[in-house]
């Protein structure tokens, strides 16, 4: 146990006349807090609650001012001493450690890069951050399994499924209830076996097994994931990990959807759809493409809230459904529609409100400062902290959009509610991958401006929809038509 030893005691039992031994391994979790407006990390528990012992090192404090020791502890893994994660890593002898002090070395690791781009010490909006922590506590040897060699750490199902994640793997097999888990990528593997009267236990290993090839993801071969790939650690976030995705509630007037497997992508079309026309037409398009749910994922732009952490550059989310190419986050559709637009408000066709000009000025600001924002792939690739102007822009962007569909669902007289009009979208954008390849294979495509045709000839067929929704709409609010077109 390295440095964890030092605490293991034997301890006279006169009722059996033999020694007891007694020691100390780490209890791993992930612990929610809100950063204060002070930059100090504040525990959303109470101290009652969870014998608080331990604290949370003040985010400016990076590097730490003082690890902690073992006595006792409780907070965050990265506040403890490095002598009790493990400092044999890169030596022959690690082989011979219990598996849980490579993984403690790998968790501080992770949080001292989260540390270093300063994702502790941000006002958010109003997001939970879950953050790994452990505890010390003491266990008996009395009560280890007779066929246990190493001591055992403890942690919890749904703590280590998200914090397995963060460090890089994927689960490949997940029932936990079978006692069957496994999970690979990054230089990192778990995996389980059953122990009698135990249950499952996990082994982890880092070496040398991967899931995706590193060059790939910009992924270091030491295993650690590199600033421009980490995740944004919110429990919002975590969600999307197992196939949840969180909504802006006020807005759409539910919490969340699920669309982690088909079955889950049909029951939410047709939450948005009753008629179970759209949920219909997925599965028709399947029948040509498995992944063709084509339209769907625009949900998760249009429903999701905010869930970058204000004043940070950490942007990347995990997706919550493998079903997820769309046109409202691709360069194609972002392109299309803004030449739609321009041509709409020329030609007359749309009234020139203040606020569609807004949405033109806005675009074209963006395109002459960042040409290169419309790619998501290169975003992720530019965006540092030394480029959080435009981060912060775009959220702007984001809160100023938002501000107008509250305007538009609290008026009298618009009564225009911001999730019918997601759902109107929703149910005919899931029609654009088949009509708009049967478009191009009439020779019917429009201006794809020598981008991905489909994906291009798609959002031209979002702009043919929008007669369809503003019909839809009528039936559902009491605002103009030219208002809903606009919306």
């Amino acid at each position: 146990m390295g440095a964890w030893a030092q605490h293991t005691r034997l301890r006279w039992k006169w009722s059996e006349m033999r020694f007891e031994t007694l020691f100390e391994t780490p209890e791993i979790f992930l612990l929610a807090y809100k950063p204060s407006i002070e930059s100090t990390l504040k525990p959303v528990v109470t101290q009652k609650e969870l014998n608080w012992v331990g604290s949370f090192p003040g985010a400016t404090e990076y590097p730490m001012s003082g690890p902690v020791g073992i006595d006792s502890y409780y907070g965050s893994i990265d506040g403890l001493d490095p002598k009790l994660v493990d400092q044999s890593l890169g030596t022959g002898s690690h082989h011979e450690m219990a598996c849980w002090l490579p993984f403690l070395h790998s968790i501080r690791e992770n949080e001292n890069q989260l540390h270093r781009s300063k994702t502790y010490q941000v006002a958010t909006y109003n997001h939970t951050l879950r953050r790994p922590a452990c505890r010390a506590i003491q266990r008996s040897w009395d009560f280890m399994a007779p066929d246990l060699v190493k001591p055992l750490a403890m942690t919890y199902v749904g703590d280590i499924a998200i914090i397995v994640q963060r460090l890089g793997m994927t689960w490949q097999a997940f029932r936990p209830e079978e006692g069957e888990m496994r999970a690979e990528g990054n230089g990192h593997i778990i995996y389980s076996t059953l122990v009698r009267s135990i249950g499952p236990i996990l082994h982890y290993a880092h070496g040398s097994i991967r899931a995706v090839p590193l060059d790939k993801w910009g992924i270091n071969p030491n295993g650690v994931v590199p600033d421009e790939v980490l995740l944004i650690p919110t429990g919002e976030a975590d969600m999307m990990r197992f196939g949840i995705l969180p909504c802006y509630e006020e807005l759409m007037g539910c919490k969340h959807y699920a669309m982690g497997t088909i079955n889950e992508v049909r029951a939410t079309l047709d939450i948005l759809d009753p008629s179970g026309s759209a949920s219909k037409k997925v599965r028709d398009n399947r029948q040509f493409e498995s992944t063709a749910t084509f339209g769907f994922s625009d949900l998760i732009y249009m429903a999701a809230p905010m869930l970058r952490l204000k004043g940070n550059s950490k942007i990347r989310l995990p997706v919550p459904t493998e079903h997820c190419t769309g046109l409202t986050s691709n360069k194609e559709g972002f392109v299309v529609f803004r030449e739609r637009l321009g041509q709409h408000v020329v030609g007359g066709e749309l009234e020139v409100s203040e606020h569609v000009l807004w949405v033109l000025e806005s675009y074209d600001a963006l395109e002459s400062v960042y040409p290169w924002w419309e790619n998501g792939f290169e975003v992720n690739i530019r965006v540092t902290p030394e480029c959080l102007v435009f981060i912060e822009q775009v959220s702007d962007l984001w809160d100023r959009t938002t501000n107008y569909f509250f305007q538009l669902q609290m008026s009298p007289k618009s009564s225009l509610r911001y999730a019918d009009l997601v759902a109107c979208h929703i149910k005919h954008a899931v029609n654009f991958w088949h009509e708009g390849y049967g478009r191009i294979q009439r020779g019917e495509g429009r201006d794809h401006h020598g981008l991905r045709g489909w994906l291009a000839e798609g959002m031209h067929m979002y702009w043919d929809y929008l007669p369809k929704i503003v019909n839809d709409m009528t039936h559902k609010s009491d605002a103009s038509e030219s208002l809903i077109r606009e919306a």
